[in-house]
């Protein structure tokens, strides 16, 4: 996978994301960094309206093309089209509008993994305290049947817990015939795998814009499959949702801005775009997905082969987010000691049991190794046994 010319190209590409610099940045699972040319964009943008104001001529119009530019850049991540994207200000949001979307009666059910993210269980859980929905909680997602009068089925493509990614397709194709909706959270794969949403098989795919996609905070977006543009209801949200025919006269967009809440701020939008944009046009797709799974790959493997780490993320079935225990250390110990000595940045997974490094393409290799090898040495000790680091004595 890698190579001289390769290592040169990582190097000119960490220069443009300053964070990179800061330790390694195993976190983007939580919060990808910022490109410098995306900062610099909005910040030319906040600059502009603060000195010529915010009512100037022109400024809806250009609104509208930083929402078309953003739409494109995000239906060209998924092999789609920019009408089946509708923008949001988060992914737990995109989740939320996905989750209303059926039309809810009560005593319908709807289904999720147990180890789902928060935002997915708040998402169903809204739902079920709003109609009397029946929430079903399974153990493992792969679905030999759905039960009577399930409306939604809605799963994390990566289960955060472990860091597997889960058969999505098949469980899709499991579900024909159900009259179920899929809704899949990929917002610990967009960016960091390939999605192919039609193979996918899903009728929502939501993405958190901010994290291997790079965008700024208050970004995420929704994937609108055919089923549910051709269902005809609007998004619960309803206010971003009308096209204006005539003043005081509105119906729903054609498309899935239909499903569009309005409210993503427009500096957002422009840096989405441009985030997403530059990974397109300038990394390139299909290089950061085979770096960012290879880098993945290598780090749990040099995990794997080290005394007193167990790691929870299967080989066969894994993104780039590596999920591990060392269970002589209770978790925040040592993720404490992994950014001491390492200068590791990296989180734990919702239950505080296991740590969790999600790699991306501008990872490098050095680094990495430098992770995996402070890791093994905490693995060989307790708290108590670790050698302590001397102190820095400044003179």
């Amino acid at each position: 996978m890698t190579n001289a010319a390769d290592g040169g190209r990582v190097a000119q590409l960490r220069d443009l994301l300053p964070a990179t610099g800061a330790g390694i940045y195993l976190d983007t699972a939580y919060r990808g960094p910022i490109p410098a040319e995306t900062a610099a964009a909005m910040g030319e943008a906040d600059d502009w309206e603060l000195r010529v104001g915010r009512a100037t001529e022109g400024r809806e119009e250009d609104v509208i093309q930083r929402r078309s530019e953003a739409r494109a850049v995000l239906a060209a991540l998924v092999g789609g089209d920019p009408a089946e994207i509708c923008l949001t200000t988060s992914g737990e949001q995109a989740l939320s509008i996905a989750a209303w979307a059926p039309d809810w009666q009560a005593g319908d059910r709807a289904l999720t993994l147990a180890t789902a993210s928060d935002a997915i269980l708040a998402a169903v859980a809204a739902v079920r305290d709003r109609f009397g929905v029946e929430l079903d909680i399974v153990i493992d997602a792969t679905l030999a049947s759905v039960a009577e009068r399930t409306k939604l089925v809605i799963l994390p493509h990566v289960d955060p817990a472990t860091g597997r990614m889960l058969p999505v397709a098949d469980i899709a194709s499991s579900m024909e015939g159900s009259g179920a909706w899929l809704a899949v959270d990929a917002s610990m794969s967009a960016g960091a795998v390939s999605i192919d949403a039609r193979a996918l098989g899903a009728d929502f795919i939501a993405m958190s814009c901010d994290r291997w996609l790079l965008g700024p905070e208050d970004t995420g977006a929704l994937w609108v499959g055919p089923r549910p543009r051709a269902a005809g209801r609007a998004s619960f949200a309803g206010s971003g949702g009308y096209e204006t025919i005539q003043p005081g006269v509105y119906r729903p967009w054609p498309d899935a801005r239909r499903f569009e809440p309005g409210g993503v701020p427009r500096t957002s939008v422009l840096g989405l775009a441009r985030s997403v944009g530059w990974l397109e046009m300038y990394v390139g797709l299909d290089w950061m997905f085979e770096r960012g799974t290879w880098l993945a790959r290598r780090l749990l493997d040099s995990l794997a082969a080290a005394d007193g780490i167990e790691v929870l993320t299967p080989a066969g079935a894994m993104a780039t987010t590596v999920v591990f225990r060392l269970p002589a250390w209770p978790a925040e110990e040592a993720l404490d000691e992994l950014r001491r000595r390492a200068f590791a940045i990296l989180g734990t997974t919702a239950d505080g049991e296991s740590l969790r490094a999600s790699v991306a393409w501008f990872n490098t290799e050095e680094e990495l190794d430098r992770f995996a090898a402070t890791a093994a040495e905490l693995g060989r000790h307790t708290p108590e046994s670790l050698p302590r680091r001397p102190p820095l004595i400044v003179r």
